[in-house]
């Protein structure tokens, strides 16, 4: 896994890429966690989440998830949890850029960013959870919930629906779907829009918009 940091004058781009399919484990939350610290302490105004091309995220390991041990898959959940919270509450806007498939944490990610960009292609975004299993609840359901049109929330979160990105966009998941190839040109003109803006009176409308979704998220988490 391979968590790299590249912080250019008002931007700075976290890029996670495990050379397969971006599966998360505490290995790559290791990583991102000191990421994401280097980047609260630089003196960069916005923040780029960009994950390898083909896959954004591919979820959690499964073999932790739905294996024998519930307080293994707890504590992988919980922490994934909480980069979601660290991106939703984010002093600092955050641009999520997708360039590939986004299945559950991997979409909660992009959905508690301030604006997610996604490259169009033979991508698929969901949340699956209940396909797998596993309830969609507590912090997981909040972020996705306040984020995506309430219309599609029946289709997307109970049925366990799969999107194309331009499905993915109609529903909420992603909000600017650039052409091939053009995702990474299309995060860095937001990223340099979103830091004209004043730092703290953006952040300052962001947690009055979000304290009912940072609310419940930190009910659930530790």
């Amino acid at each position: 896994m391979s968590v790299t940091t590249d912080i250019q004058d008002d931007i700075a781009i976290i890029q996670f890429d495990d050379g397969n399919k971006n599966v998360i484990n505490h290995e790559l939350l290791d990583d991102l966690e000191s990421a994401f610290d280097q980047t609260e302490r630089s003196d960069a105004k916005v923040l780029i989440l960009q994950g390898r091309e083909g896959s954004f995220c591919a979820g959690y390991d499964l073999s932790v998830m739905v294996g024998d041990d519930p307080k293994a898959a707890s504590r992988l959940g919980q922490r994934g949890g909480n980069i979601a919270r660290r991106i939703y509450g984010s002093r600092k806007p955050v641009v999520g850029l997708s360039q590939g498939h986004a299945f559950t944490i991997g979409a909660i990610w992009l959905a508690s960013c301030d604006l997610a960009v996604a490259e169009d292609g033979p991508y698929k975004y969901g949340m699956v959870e209940v396909a797998l299993n596993v309830p969609l609840t507590g912090w997981a359901l909040a972020p996705v919930q306040a984020k995506l049109h309430p219309a599609y929330h029946t289709k997307a979160l109970m049925h366990a629906h799969v999107f194309n990105p331009s499905d993915a966009q109609e529903a909420g998941f992603i909000d600017q779907l650039a052409s091939s190839g053009e995702g990474l040109n299309s995060a860095l003109n937001a990223a340099e829009n979103l830091a004209q803006l004043p730092t703290e009176a953006y952040y300052q409308t962001k947690l009055a918009l979000r304290q009912q979704t940072l609310s419940a998220m930190d009910k659930h988490l530790g």
